[in-house]
């Protein structure tokens, strides 16, 4: 070895020395395209070290041509000399993907059940739905544990016709096959019929997985069934249940789990152990388990699980849904005699839940102490504190939280406008106090976050101080103002005016103002074109219309992105006469993509596409373009669609297949 290196056969004898670290530098420098270097990397795949053998994987992945490598892993798949061996020689096979697809798929027919059983697994890693059709045929297999490792396999590779295998395999007479069937089902997201379901129930073994893949039902019949579960003597199913119940609440609106509150709070009043059940499963290891839990208690509703609740508040991922469930707890004074106990032990972001519940109850000290933690020197405890004033949504805050709008603290600045936002929606009173506060710091002492929330909670006399914005020394503050702008545009306040201030940010001296002034542009297009703002049927908004010259002009602009921002804003405005400029930039060799994407979306706003336009989006190296070109295709009439569509279906990237 000199400086640091090896020859082949340097590195071939070193993957066969005594030291660890050597064998596996050395394996990393094989070259598995020449045969002696081959053969060395098939011996490392039985090494006794796990890092040596990982190396041989990550070498063997990187087969041009793995056809002479085939036949030996398959080999090792099926009799190598130890477990580890067997299983870096699968964890090869799946590297190689689509290319070991055929030989894995005629061992399925094969005598040997352990060689059927050796094969499934790995194309289940593959994950290639071209062996759909060869898994389901083994879900007949007259061995048992291959018909579940084919279910299992069908569930990794996913697809129509792997659910459509599986659902069918659950009215199979083989127990075994069901439950691989349902777990494998459960493990895709795709949830039977409930009733089908309710059925399987019967069988106390298939519960656990029942649980499972009712997570992902949308039949309301489901929470009932989940209701139920949160009494099972069994932890397994009573935990499946949990679990289901947090990915019910991940994936539905608070709404719309309903009926599983009603079912929850009937199922406590007949069985009041229904609470303790699930207050005790807060500390299962599954955190969907605990989130179910934590919705749970909120629609049981007893302040005695406040405690535990609030404690569990220190977690993160769990913070949102325990303020949740206790703001569902009725309010009253065992709530707060609850919460009061348990306040002095809390870590500083579950203190801050608890105030935020205790302000809400009408407590001047609990309101006290969010506003100063508002103010803590650890930038985590603010950020919280400010969020909690936030949801509290109590005018009193608004002062504080004003304080708080600083470009120089730009991500405070931004929770801290959240917060007012949301207590300007919540009350005509906090609207008025907010605007009272933004207009006056505006005047005085502007920042990029007030003219967000005058965009968003303003009136129309708010247009005054925003125009003024377009107009600051800051390219922050002037990129804020014209995107408020484009929020008074889009709910209705500004029909009839005329912000010539806008239009000049077309011409901005800094990029990503005149990219922000495009960009409102569209949005003012879209909206008018909702009818939100100006006469339907007058065409676009004025203001649009004084701005088509200087965005025409955009359209040469040496930043893509502000030339991409202006092809949006054309096409929004519907103007057919600028078809032929716009589509010159969808077929200009060096455009961007960025531009080329912007300019097929546009044309497609004005009507049918060219299909010659469309061929070259197809052909575009970007696949965002040729997505585009695809979805513009489908608009089109005839043969030249047809066309089209069927060398898309063709192309090389499967995101444009």
């Amino acid at each position: 070895m000199t400086g640091g290196g090896t020859t082949a056969g340097g590195g071939r004898t070193w993957a066969r020395a005594g030291d660890e670290e050597a064998r596996y530098r050395a394996v990393l420098e094989l070259d598995p395209s020449r045969p002696a270097d081959l053969v060395a990397l098939f011996a490392a795949l039985g090494d006794e070290s796990w890092r040596v053998r990982t190396g041989a994987v990550e070498r063997l992945g990187s087969l041009s041509d793995p056809g002479p490598a085939l036949p030996v892993l398959l080999e090792r798949l099926d009799a190598g000399d130890s477990a580890g061996g067997r299983d870096a020689a699968a964890a090869a096979l799946v590297r190689l993907g689509g290319a070991a697809l055929g030989p894995l798929v005629e061992r399925l027919a094969v005598a040997d059940v352990g060689l059927r059983l050796a094969v499934l697994p790995v194309l289940g890693a593959i994950g290639d739905r071209r062996a759909v059709p060869a898994l389901t045929a083994r879900l007949a297999d007259e061995d048992p544990n291959v018909r579940a490792a084919a279910a299992e396999a069908l569930g990794r590779t996913g697809g129509p016709e792997a659910a459509a295998a599986l659902l069918a395999a659950l009215d199979s007479d083989d127990a075994t096959l069901r439950a691989a069937a349902l777990e494998a089902l459960a493990a895709l997201r795709v949830a039977p019929p409930v009733y089908r379901l309710a059925r399987l129930m019967a069988e106390r073994g298939l519960r656990p997985a029942v649980y499972r893949s009712l997570a992902a039902s949308d039949d309301d019949a489901a929470l009932d069934l989940l209701a139920a579960g949160l009494v099972e003597r069994g932890r397994m199913a009573r935990e499946a249940a949990l679990s289901a119940v947090g990915q019910q609440r991940a994936r539905r609106p608070l709404s719309e789990l309903a009926p599983l509150a009603r079912a929850l709070r009937a199922l406590a009043a007949r069985e009041p152990e229904v609470a303790d059940v699930c207050g005790a499963a807060l500390a299962a290891e599954d955190p969907q388990a605990v989130a179910g839990e934590v919705v749970a208690l909120g629609f049981v509703g007893e302040a005695r699980h406040a405690p535990a609740l609030a404690r569990l508040a220190a977690v993160d991922r769990h913070r949102p849904l325990v303020e949740e469930a206790l703001e569902a707890i009725p309010r009253g004074s065992e709530l707060v005699a609850e919460l009061s106990r348990v306040l002095p032990e809390l870590v500083p972001l579950a203190r801050i839940t608890v105030h935020g519940i205790l302000a809400a109850t009408g407590s001047p000290a609990a309101l006290q102490a969010l506003v100063d933690e508002a103010g803590d020197a650890d930038p985590e405890v603010q950020a919280e504190a400010v969020a909690a004033l936030g949801r509290l949504g109590d005018p009193r805050a608004v002062g504080p939280l004003g304080g708080l709008l600083d470009d120089d603290q730009a991500a405070l600045a931004g929770v801290a406008a959240a917060a007012l936002i949301r207590i300007a929606q919540r009350s005509e009173a906090g609207a008025r106090a907010v605007l009272i506060e933004c207009r006056a710091r505006a005047s005085t002492g502007p920042s990029a976050v007030l003219y967000r929330i005058l965009g968003a909670v303003g009136e129309g006399e708010d247009l005054r101080l925003i125009r003024a914005g377009l107009r600051a020394p800051s390219i922050v503050r002037r990129m804020a103002a014209a995107a408020a702008v484009a929020a008074l545009g889009r709910r209705g306040l500004l029909a009839g005016e005329h912000v010539p201030e806008l239009i000049a940010a077309l011409a901005d001296p800094a990029w990503p103002v005149r990219a922000a002034s495009a960009r409102a542009f569209a949005e003012l297009a879209l909206a008018n074109a909702e009818g939100r703002l100006g006469d339907p049927a007058e065409g676009e908004h004025p203001l649009c219309a004084g701005a088509i010259g200087a965005l025409t002009g955009a359209l040469s602009d040496p930043e893509p992105p502000v030339r991409a921002a202006a092809l949006e804003a054309l096409g929004a405005c519907g103007r057919p006469e600028l078809g032929p400029r716009i589509a010159a930039l969808a077929v200009e060799p060096a455009a961007p993509a960025l531009v080329v994407l912007a300019a097929l979306h546009a044309l497609g706003q004005l009507g049918p596409v060219p299909a010659a336009i469309l061929e070259l989006g197809l052909a575009h190296a970007d696949a965002e373009v040729a997505k585009e070109a695809v979805g513009l295709a489908c608009r089109l009439p005839g043969a030249g669609a047809r066309r089209l569509l069927r060398a898309a279906a063709g192309s090389a990237r499967w995101d444009v297949r």
